[in-house]
């Protein structure tokens, strides 16, 4: 009984442990307190240990000889690109001969203004952002509002957005209709005119200047993605009318599985067990799961508590796909050579960039103090957040021993704490 109370023991002082390497409480603590402002709360502290025990299990895995660049990592890497790719391909097969446009008529569209191509800049505030964050935030966004009213170019503006997935494409958000956007975005979208920008707009992911590009700016683009979602609104009646005829039906607790896995999706990315069933195939929880992996936390937490109907609707949803990509498989659909060149050029610069922020190609690798540098620059915002892709993250971290100790990371906050109050600074959110 002695051995079995006290097993905990061997971990204290340690929040993080991959291989033999550990992250311990106390220089938890400090990157905590070098991130401020930062959260305060146990979920994005721990976050923050997760990210350490990537790169930890990125420089060890290297180190020991896996190949990030071999089939394995790569297929793990572009797994859901791949798959979106072939469903893509699908799909136009099915239905591309059915949608027709032509440059006048999207021409007819843009200037109407029903369907508009609108771009933003972001500085990003949340629930756990200070109020002195906040406001140094909305100070940014203002500056560069300032900055296009004195002339200043749109492409100079995005350059500081911290929307990273639209800021390589100049900023643009995608093809709404009213509605489409969250209501201040939506108001503002709907008010401009070609080639006119918003004043500063907020919104729960922060503080927005919203741009309506011109026709002549954006035209090929515009066409090409009203045509996408003309193929979209014919495809999605297709599948209605597929999931009927296939016999398609939830699998019984099916639902009440989808809210554990919301809890720990890795846990489940071997489950044969179905979700779902039609005539010819099944959607399994390992399915699903590697879908889940790439939900941001907050989205898993809201399926955890949601309700019948939202997880019906998502099980769905995951349904079709996997019917579609079955079927376009059995049929002989597979990525160009081009397209699989183009994949495993993205990876391979993915893992350069981490080749060179982990130092993995030096002679002492794998480096703690390349790991402690990385860290550092990246809570004191000297380098811009960045996560391995989700599914070669956890490759790579289901091939060591690795884990965070929630009451490490508690330990961490009390004594980050501690530190801000010796400092006199302020502790940021409350956990």
């Amino acid at each position: 009984m002695c051995v079995v109370g006290c097993g905990d023991l061997t971990g204290r002082g340690v929040a993080a442990r991959a291989g033999d390497w550990t992250l311990t409480e106390e220089r938890l603590a400090e990157l905590i307190v070098l991130a401020q402002p930062f959260p305060l709360d146990s979920l994005s502290v721990h976050q923050l240990a997760d990210h350490w025990v990537s790169a930890a299990a990125l420089s060890l895995r290297s180190a020991a000889g896996d190949s990030l660049l071999g089939s394995e990592a790569l297929a793990e890497a572009t797994w859901l690109e791949r798959r979106e790719a072939i469903l893509d391909a699908d799909r136009e097969n099915r239905l591309g001969s059915q949608i027709t446009l032509d440059a006048a008529a999207a021409e007819e569209i843009f200037a109407d203004g029903r369907l508009r191509l609108v771009a933003h800049v972001l500085r990003r505030i949340g629930p756990e952002t200070s109020s002195s964050e906040r406001v140094l935030q909305q100070r940014t966004a203002d500056r560069l509002l300032a900055t296009l009213v004195e002339g200043g170019s749109w492409d100079e503006v995005v350059a500081e957005s911290e929307d990273v997935a639209s800021r390589s494409s100049g900023g643009l958000m995608g093809l709404f209709a009213r509605g489409e956007l969250p209501s201040m975005l939506d108001r503002a979208a709907f008010q401009l005119e070609p080639g006119q920008v918003s004043s500063v707009v907020q919104s729960a992911q922060g503080f927005h200047i919203v741009y309506r590009p011109r026709y002549e700016e954006i035209g090929s683009l515009y066409m090409e993605q009203l045509r996408q979602r003309f193929l979209a609104e014919s495809d999605a009646a297709a599948n209605r009318q597929e999931l009927t005829s296939r016999g398609f039906e939830v699998a019984a607790g099916g639902t009440a599985v989808l809210g554990r896995m919301a809890e720990e999706p890795t846990e489940w990315l071997e489950s044969p067990q179905p979700l779902a069933n039609w005539d010819g195939g099944s959607l399994t929880a390992g399915v699903v799961a590697r879908y889940l992996d790439f939900f941001p936390p907050e989205s898993l937490a809201e399926l955890a508590v949601a309700d019948e109907e939202a997880r019906v609707q998502l099980i769905t949803d995951l349904g079709i796909r996997e019917l579609r990509y079955m079927d376009a498989v059995a049929a002989g659909e597979a990525l160009s050579p081009s397209m699989e060149e183009s994949f495993a050029g993205a990876h391979a610069d993915e893992i350069e960039y981490w080749t060179g922020v982990l130092e993995l190609d030096a002679p002492d690798a794998p480096s703690r103090s390349a790991l402690a540098r990385h860290m550092e620059l990246l809570v004191s915002r000297q380098l811009d957040a960045r996560s391995l892709p989700p599914l070669l993250e956890v490759w790579l971290r289901g091939r060591i021993d690795h884990t965070v100790r929630p009451r490490g990371v508690l330990a961490a906050i009390v004594l980050a704490r501690g530190m801000l109050s010796e400092a006199g600074g302020s502790g940021g959110s409350g956990s």
